[in-house]
């Protein structure tokens, strides 16, 4: 090769999407505030949202709740089990009525024995998770309450957000007091912001859920 040649990158393998390896295991139904598992429960499966909302969290000493993400359709959570920790240490509460496929730790030792693909494809999926929680973390480092709170309302768009009109999106309702536990900050300041949100035109919002278009609220960001 000539000296100064562009060296080709090297190849990366394509991994498989776990969901195509794992075997499909009957559905568990959980109805609107059911707790799915407590942090005191044995971190003995990992868990898959087939329908429905999930809040995974975590409790203070203090008892004071953060709320560490919403699980949509195909999002795993209760990922403890593959680090083989003893105790959950958090909590999955359904939003509202769900469905959730669970597959336990031995069974996904054994399924990866026979299937390898299975231990890169879970190392995948685990890995995009770590990428939005560093985000997250950057954004609670670095962004005001408002950047967060339109931060917030864009992820759960992305994973829960129902077409209407145009380019605008319908979420069902999230409580103030949700919002504020997963931005971290009071139900009251959370109210206040997104009262100035629905002032300049950006969002509605009322029993019945909330309505934008991401486009603005992310072009409203970009301003900030």
């Amino acid at each position: 090769m000539s000296v100064g040649a562009i060296q080709p990158f090297p190849v990366r393998p394509t991994w498989e999407d776990p969901l195509d390896i794992l075997p499909r295991r009957r559905p568990q139904e959980f109805t609107k505030d059911q707790t799915i598992y407590t942090p005191e429960d044995r971190a003995l499966s990992l868990f898959l949202v087939i329908d429905g909302m999930v809040k995974v969290s975590r409790l203070s000493r203090s008892g004071r709740e953060t709320v560490l993400d919403f699980c949509g359709q195909d999002c795993f959570f209760g990922e403890s089990c593959l680090l083989a920790e003893p105790y959950r240490g958090e909590m999955a509460v359904a939003q509202e009525d769900s469905s959730v496929m669970e597959w336990s730790a031995d069974d996904l030792y054994d399924i990866a024995m026979r299937l390898p693909a299975l231990g890169p494809s879970l190392m995948r999926t685990m890995a995009r998770k770590l990428r939005d929680t560093e985000d997250r973390v950057e954004s609670l480092a670095t962004d005001q309450i408002p950047q967060r709170l339109v931060k917030v309302v864009l992820r759960l768009a992305d994973s829960f957000g129902e077409p209407t009109n145009g380019s605008h999106i319908h979420l069902k309702p999230v409580t103030h007091e949700l919002l504020a536990k997963h931005v971290g900050t009071s139900r009251e300041i959370i109210t206040q912001h997104m009262s100035q949100l629905r002032r300049k035109g950006l969002l509605t919002y009322s029993r019945a859920g909330m309505d934008f278009d991401p486009g603005e609220l992310r072009r409203a960001l970009l301003d900030n």
